[in-house]
């Protein structure tokens, strides 16, 4: 290569050190990018990959009222889904808690039920952390 030893092993070193640089560069940047928020998802990733389903959740209500509910709950990104998957205890103390004070006439409208959907996801998204909750959908509701 060079006629100079020195020159020699200071190329490849440094050569070396710019192949590492870009390398760094781009795993660094795929790690960033899977952690980020989705911020524009399919319908496919919406459903496989950023949607848990809470099952079915049956408590009382104020009176002599009860309650049969059912979540999809959509979150910003995979690791807040799996997060919220291994808080599932919590999501349904979360959905207890929220629903037992309210009253029948209270969920009977859109009104109420979009403001029930709210109140879950302020709660939710007040311990999660690995990501946000962004949409409660209501796939089931009967209430008695």
């Amino acid at each position: 290569m060079f006629k100079n030893r020195v020159i020699n092993i200071t190329f490849i070193i440094m050569t070396l050190m710019i192949i590492g640089i870009i390398t760094v560069f781009f795993v660094m940047n795929g790690i960033a990018q899977s952690k980020s928020d989705v911020k524009n998802p399919s319908i496919d990733q919406i459903v496989n990959n950023l949607t848990l389903a809470t099952g079915e959740i049956t408590t009382n209500i104020s009176g002599d009222h009860f309650i049969k509910v059912d979540f999809n709950i959509q979150v910003s990104n995979s690791a807040a889904k799996d997060e919220l998957s291994k808080r599932s205890f919590q999501v349904k103390n979360a959905v207890i808690y929220t629903v037992s004070g309210m009253t029948p006439a209270n969920l009977q409208d859109q009104k109420g039920l979009a403001n029930l959907e709210n109140l879950i996801k302020n709660r939710l998204n007040s311990f999660l952390r690995s990501g946000t909750v962004t949409h409660v959908y209501t796939t089931e509701k009967i209430v008695q």
